[in-house]
């Protein structure tokens, strides 16, 4: 069918008419939301919510000494004060909302006696009616007093919302300049960059704060798991050689897998442990003493039982030292082991090994021999005394230390005070067996006498007691007073003794 030009002109004048007819049909169809400002990507920044933002009127007085009258709004009777007040609440007011605040005109603002900083922080932690709990708002308060006669002292305060710190700001500015010294230090106190920075809840800042005293105070778990790993590893090592050596083979090709092995094990067992249980470096360095001790015991006792140690010691070194493991565990297991009771047990030991092989030396009257049988001896009873010990008390590792040096220079005091009794020794005669014994045992009494004296000197003092503390007695000479007269005080010479009785 062909169209007339008046149809066709017809049709084009239509067709927009049409679509404007659709265009409401089209807009009451469901479509997806547009993203919130949440949802936005891209670099879009998200459209800022209100901020609300409260103006208490201007007080005075406003400087920082204790002046006797209250804050209160200036009266007609303190002209210029009160009309230089009016305009500057008027000039914050306008500013706050330039600014992009939502100034809250229903606020009736604080009620007199309640216009103090900690009010200021409590209105700050409020929100405007109708809005979530937890937002806050803004607290703007603007201090104004005479400083001379043409100038002010200025004081502007700002909380931010559920702030919990006031910003200030204070200038000396001349009379027709309040209004626009205000207005600046407004801009300061609420810039963008300001704002953001303390744009944060009160929940916020509480979780951050908990959060960080949480990482400050929780100790990590296991602290003691690099060192019990280690000495599992050497104690795994030693283990697979034991084993190496008891079958009376020297093979590298059966050593050295063993070696690997049991290395092998003794880290993995370690970590299990320090993974199951909360082990600290105090506990770790415990249960290496039992080890490490036990095992040195062990072989001594079994060498010196022997007059040519063979394979035998290592096995008995293998099972004392197990024994040691088994007896530090059951300590751990029934009190708390901390750092000073680890080093009390490495001492105990130490010492017990030194004394028994004194002693060892001194029974059989000579210095040529080795005490394998007093150093086992001596070095078994100090661990297990120094073990149980630990379990009882609390002393510091550095008293601890202390006690050592003590009895080590003990017995170098003690030696060598008594080395003039084995002087023969260096010029090839023999040295009788009772010289011998009276050296060792001036050494001997020297350890005793140095580690008693260290244990004395590093004791604690006992706090004292404010019910028997009496003031020292003290005589004092000079001036012991003064007399007031109309001109001035008048010093008082003399002779005083004061003090308890």
């Amino acid at each position: 069918m062909r169209l007339g030009r008046k149809s066709v002109l017809a049709t084009v004048v239509c067709l927009p008419l049409v679509g404007l007819a659709a265009r409401p049909a089209l807009a009451a169809e469901p479509s997806v939301a547009p993203p919130t400002p949440a949802e936005s990507v891209g670099p879009r920044a998200p459209i800022d919510a209100p901020k609300p933002v409260v103006v208490w009127p201007t007080f005075t007085p406003a400087g920082d000494d204790a002046s006797p009258v209250p804050l209160h709004r200036p009266t007609s009777v303190e002209e210029p004060l009160a009309t230089h007040a009016h305009e500057l609440d008027a000039t914050l007011r306008d500013a706050t909302q330039d600014l992009g605040f939502v100034l809250d005109l229903a606020d009736p603002g604080p009620t007199p006696g309640h216009i103090r900083d900690i009010d200021m922080i409590d209105r700050a932690g409020k929100a405007r009616p109708g809005e979530r709990s937890g937002t806050g708002t803004w607290v703007v308060s603007a201090r104004l007093e005479p400083a001379s006669t043409d100038s002010f002292l200025l004081r502007l305060v700002v909380v931010p919302p559920n702030g919990k710190e006031l910003r200030t700001r204070v200038e000396i500015v001349k009379g027709a300049d309040v209004s626009l010294r205000g207005l600046v230090l407004l801009r300061d106190l609420l810039s963008p960059g300001l704002a953001a920075q303390v744009e944060m809840t009160e929940r916020e800042r509480k979780r951050e704060e908990a959060a960080t005293g949480a990482a400050l105070t929780t100790p990590s778990r296991s602290p003691g798991r690099p060192v019990l790993a280690a000495n599992g590893a050497l104690f795994g090592g030693y283990l697979g050689y034991s084993l190496v050596r008891s079958s009376g083979s020297n093979d590298p090709r059966v050593l050295y897998p063993l070696l690997t092995l049991g290395s092998a094990v003794g880290i993995g067992g370690a970590l299990l442990a320090s993974e199951e249980w909360d082990i600290g470096t105090g506990e770790a360095w415990f249960l290496s003493a039992g080890a490490w001790w036990g095992a040195g015991a062990g072989l001594l006792l079994a060498s010196g039982t022997n007059a040519e140690p063979s394979e035998g010691p290592y096995v008995v070194g293998l099972a004392s030292g197990l024994a040691g493991v088994a007896l530090a565990t059951f300590a751990v297991t029934r009190t708390k082991i901390d750092d000073g009771d680890a080093i009390l047990t490495h001492s105990g030991a130490a010492l017990g090994l030194w004394i028994g092989s004194l002693t060892d030396l001194g029974y059989r009257g000579t210095t040529n021999a080795t005490p394998y049988t007093g150093a086992g001896l001596g070095s078994a009873i100090g661990l297990v005394g120094a073990g149980a010990a630990a379990m009882f008390v609390t002393v510091p590792s550095s008293r601890v230390l202390e006690v050592d040096l003590g009895a080590g220079l003990g017995s170098l005091a003690g030696a060598a005070a008594c080395s003039p009794l084995i002087f023969s020794d260096l010029t090839g005669a023999t040295t009788s067996a009772t010289n011998t014994r009276l050296f060792l045992a001036g050494t001997l009494a020297g350890t005793a006498i140095g580690g008693t004296a260290a244990w004395f000197l590093t004791r604690d003092a006992k706090p004292d007691d404010p019910k028997t503390h009496r003031m020292a007695s003290m005589p004092t000479a000079g001036v012991i007073g003064q007399s007031e007269t109309k001109t001035g005080p008048v010093p008082a010479y003399g002779v005083s003794y004061s003090g308890s009785f």
